[in-house]
């Protein structure tokens, strides 16, 4: 996390989903953030940037068991310039 705050600043989160069953919890977000630089080498220009994600709660009685995320850090790159728009046809 300390790495993540490095890099990332100012960080606002909007909850879009939260949907629980049974002992799981999934939920849904959007995130904006100031990037910092420090990150596969590419160039800080304090550039605002969205990310999205799910995070997937597995829980043990109150606590959590298991904690699984995916996010768009591959489109997060391609927002700072990383990849070139024809690198990919994923976006």
């Amino acid at each position: 996390m300390e790495w993540y705050r490095s890099v990332f600043r100012d960080d606002e989160r909007e909850l879009n989903d939260c949907i629980e069953q049974e002992n799981k919890l999934v939920v849904r977000y959007t995130g904006w953030m100031t990037y910092k630089g420090d990150w596969f080498d590419i160039p800080a220009n304090d550039q605002r940037v969205k990310e999205t994600g799910m995070m997937l709660f597995l829980f043990e009685g109150e606590r959590v068991k298991e904690l699984w995320c995916e996010n768009s850090d591959a489109a997060i790159l391609y927002e700072l310039g990383a990849f070139r728009k024809d690198t990919y046809k994923v976006f």
